[in-house]
């Protein structure tokens, strides 16, 4: 009788160390090793706090002359705090990092340039390395708080890309929120009586009246005029369309005049010799940013007047610049009350390497001037 044979799986082979550590979260792969040097070395530091902060500060006012950054960035110390040791101590990472990224988010939001950002923490780093070495000798340590520094830099940039796209979105539901009120109270209501034109006119032929028809047509001739207008202007407000159909320049300078035709405003655009290519993403982060700083004019500067101003500096960077004369505001502080988010304008900027300044003195009332220089890479 043949003898059967039983076949039994291979024994699972043992992960390797570095397989272990791919299968971790992301975000826990940065703390695998240094977990215990880590705590050692914020237990060294714990009673050198004052110490490590008030050196660091000194550092950042260099670095953060200006008031509000100072501040903004000073909140960083919020990070190191007692509540901060104890969760990275019970390896509650999680906590950590969200606090770390909501920091980066309020950064984004404070318009704090990322740069800066990252230069604080390394300096905090900095000072609180010659307070950890004059105490210790073991290398391990302050590797560990190299370590925990550079992923408090990640997370610190990805709260401030979370900022960046949450500006954008809030960007964006306000202009869609404006062009569906622009329907609806333009073109909507012109539709509407337009409808009822038509119907008293067919009303009128199904009596024979033919001689009362005249004026009506008239009147529904001019309805549907003003309707086209509000779409070509509609069509305006939404930008690339029309950047495609008649190009950047033509496009902001229709604009403008359509505003000033609207508003009274008188709007003077210069062209300064643009750079003979631009890709169309900078094309419409201008035509945006143009939209956003005329429509706080229109709503809040109480202004006359504005110039705009488009130019480049050589073929390499293409500069515009807004100037209004109306009441301006503090720019250290919060904008007017339900302005367009100059946030939301830098940011769409500066994700393109750009530079957004804003000059604008309430007390001197010399209006509010914005200044865009957007660095443009070699022609395809």
């Amino acid at each position: 009788m043949k003898q059967r044979v039983i076949r039994r799986p291979p024994p699972e082979r043992r992960r390797t160390r570095a397989e272990q550590v791919a299968q971790k979260p992301p975000h826990r792969r940065i703390f695998v090793g240094i977990h215990r040097p880590l705590v050692r070395a914020l237990e060294l530091l714990s009673p050198e706090s004052e110490r490590v902060g008030s050196s660091w500060r000194r550092f950042l006012r260099l670095l953060a002359p200006g008031r509000k950054e100072f501040e903004a960035l000073e909140a960083i110390a919020e990070l190191d705090t007692k509540a901060r040791y104890r969760e990275l101590k019970s390896a509650k990472y999680e906590p950590f990092i969200e606090a770390v990224r909501r920091r980066g988010q309020a950064l984004a939001v404070q318009g704090v340039p990322e740069d800066q950002a990252v230069a604080a923490l390394a300096l905090y780093l900095e000072s609180a390395l010659s307070h950890l070495l004059e105490r210790t000798q073991d290398k391990a340590l302050p590797l560990s708080l190299v370590r925990l520094t550079s992923a408090i830099q990640r997370f610190v940039l990805a709260g401030y890309a979370h900022g960046r796209v949450t500006g954008w979105q809030r960007a964006d539901d306000q202009e869609r929120l404006r062009l569906s009120r622009d329907l609806h109270d333009e073109v909507g209501a012109d539709l509407v009586v337009l409808k009822l034109y038509i119907e008293m006119i067919a009303l009128e032929l199904k009596k024979g009246s033919v001689e009362r028809i005249g004026p009506k047509l008239e009147e529904a001739l001019a309805l549907i005029a003003h309707a086209l207008e509000s779409v070509r202007r509609l069509t305006l407000d939404l930008g690339p369309a029309v950047l495609e159909q008649i190009g950047f320049l033509p496009a902001i300078k229709l604009y403008c005049r359509q505003l000033g035709a609207r508003t009274g405003i008188s709007v003077q655009v210069r062209d300064a010799g643009l750079p003979k290519w631009m890709p169309s993403s900078h094309e419409t982060a201008l035509y945006r940013v143009l939209q956003g700083a005329l429509s706080n004019v229109v709503k809040h500067a109480r202004a006359r007047d504005v110039k705009v101003s488009i130019g480049g500096m050589g073929q390499t960077v293409v500069v515009m610049i807004i100037e209004d004369n109306g009441v301006g505001f503090s720019a250290s502080r919060n904008p007017p009350q339900g302005a367009f988010g100059l946030a939301a304008m830098r940011d769409r900027i500066e994700s393109l390497g750009g530079r957004l300044h804003v000059e604008s003195r309430p007390a001197r009332r010399t209006g509010t001037r914005i200044e865009i220089d957007l660095p443009l890479k070699a022609a395809p």
